[in-house]
């Protein structure tokens, strides 16, 4: 047990000194010439009966200083040992990510296996970054993966505008892991393109995660060989991008830029050609990132003031009735 409002304490220090001027103050009592003889035969016993009232009620007053001194039981309410990594996953949302070579789109696909990737880390603090030509921190680092999950669903292309700034990216991300103190600390990369937006260049910012101790898992998305891209016409009509020569324009990824950043930042590449593949590499992000941590062990307490209270109220109900019904003083 413990007392969360210990100085209350002081309180009982004035108990011995209130009984003692209660006793100064106590008014004599005259007592019937009949009663006087049997007084004096049993003064001893007289005298602890008429001091009863007094001790009851002081010590019902005790009772009550040391409920307002809020007594509290605790209990242990965990022990249990819990994994924890501290991630930022840095999405790109340009507009190649609406090819189709995953279905109904990359970006969509990617949203859809991210989601389920965060509901798979519920001991994680988790934030997202996504990035066009700029980057820009949807959440920062949260345990409250259902908030950042609706962050995640409210991402769409065109929101960090066209263009793919990858160095950025990492730099937004870098800059919420590097006070973190998770033992592993880590940056999800998924883009499905080459850098050429933003002021910082992908391998600057990857030394940049490596000297803060911060890992890159990037995720390259698309198929290796490129794959077509949808964009507006002038009339507003969906229509297949082409090169200038009539061709049709094939996206594709910097797979050596993206192996390059992982390497530099001690972390790995992972190429997604699929749905399939994309959902076994994060299996496979999600097995090597695991940090076990003993949680300490947290005690819960309950107040149990009423333990104090109810036989302070029965002291003070026996005091009223002592003077009342058995202790009469004779005036």
């Amino acid at each position: 047990m413990r007392f969360n409002n210990i100085y209350f304490a002081i309180l009982l220090i004035g108990l011995p000194f209130l009984y003692h001027w209660v006793k100064q103050q106590k008014p004599a009592t005259i007592f019937h010439p009949d009663l006087l003889s049997k007084v004096k035969t049993n003064l001893a016993r007289t005298n602890f009966k008429s001091n009863l009232p007094l001790i009851l009620r002081l010590a019902a007053l005790t009772l009550l200083i040391l409920a307002l001194m809020r007594p509290q039981m605790g209990f242990l309410a965990d022990t249990t040992n819990r994994f924890g990594v501290d991630i930022m996953v840095a999405l790109d949302i340009s507009s190649s990510m609406n090819a189709e070579d995953f279905k109904p789109n990359r970006i969509t696909a990617a949203k859809d296996v991210l989601r389920k990737f965060i509901k798979g880390r519920p001991n994680d603090r988790i934030g997202l970054v996504v990035f066009g030509s700029k980057s820009y921190v949807q959440s920062p680092l949260t345990t409250d993966h259902s908030t950042l999950i609706d962050y995640l669903d409210n991402v769409y292309i065109g929101l960090a505008e066209d263009g793919t700034a990858v160095g950025m990216a990492i730099a937004n991300c870098v800059n919420r892991l590097k006070d973190s103190k998770a033992k592993s600390k880590i940056i999800l990369l998924l883009t499905d393109g080459d850098n050429n937006a933003g002021e910082i260049e992908p391998k600057t910012a990857a030394k940049l995660a490596q000297a803060t101790g911060v890992k890159i898992y990037a995720v390259g998305i698309g198929d290796p060989e490129g794959a077509p891209l949808q964009v507006k016409d002038y009339r507003g009509r969906m229509v297949y991008a082409r090169n200038p020569d009539g061709t049709l324009y094939l996206t594709k990824m910097n797979e050596a830029g993206l192996k390059e950043i992982s390497s530099i930042a001690d972390g790995a590449y992972f190429m997604a050609s699929n749905i399939g593949r994309l959902n076994n590499i994060f299996d496979k992000i999600n097995n090597l990132e695991k940090t076990e941590f003993k949680v300490k062990d947290v005690f819960v307490f309950e107040e149990r003031f009423y333990w104090f209270v109810l036989p302070a109220l029965f002291l003070l109900l026996a005091e009223f009735g002592l003077r009342r019904f058995y202790l009469r003083r004779i005036p």
